[in-house]
């Protein structure tokens, strides 16, 4: 177990997410909000348990700026932390 979720987790878990039914829109919303915090460098490379948090938090708060709902949000959280 890691403390972050790395680049080929998070593949892991968007194939999750698609087979859960999720557009590519969707998925490609979702790669959006963690997109920055995959490609850092060094020691925080990958997404923290509070890089999800604040990514959730975001679009639970951003309603208006993607296509997901609530339940697709709860989804998406579990499958990343899956990796945690």
């Amino acid at each position: 177990m890691s403390d972050r979720v790395s680049s080929k987790e998070f593949k892991k878990a968007i194939y999750k997410l698609r087979t859960q039914g999720f557009s590519h829109l969707e998925v490609d919303e979702v790669e959006n909000v963690f997109r920055g915090d995959l490609h850092e460098s060094g020691s925080s490379q990958g997404i923290s348990k509070e890089e999800i948090k604040k990514g959730i938090s975001w679009l639970k708060d951003h309603g208006g700026n993607h296509h997901l709902s609530s339940e697709q949000l709860d989804k998406v959280e579990s499958a990343l932390r899956h990796y945690l």
